[in-house]
């Protein structure tokens, strides 16, 4: 697999950066209206299927660390 990357113009002034911010909590919201059970019922199946695995990946360091 390789790692692709996208830029993002970030030289916004605040109210720009603030619409940004305010747009895209619109969109989760109503993504999550629309497709909210669905959403659920697929992280349900995939911690059924994939006890284990967390949402960052499998690590390769499972150590236990000492405090």
């Amino acid at each position: 697999m390789t790692m692709k990357f996208t830029q993002l113009t970030t030289h916004w002034n605040a109210e720009e950066a603030h619409s940004v911010i305010e747009f895209l909590d619109r969109l989760r919201d109503l993504l999550w209206a629309t497709y909210g059970d669905e959403i659920t019922a697929m992280l349900k199946a995939e911690s059924v299927n994939h006890p284990h695995k967390s949402e960052w990946g499998d690590s390769e360091f499972d150590d236990d660390i000492d405090f």
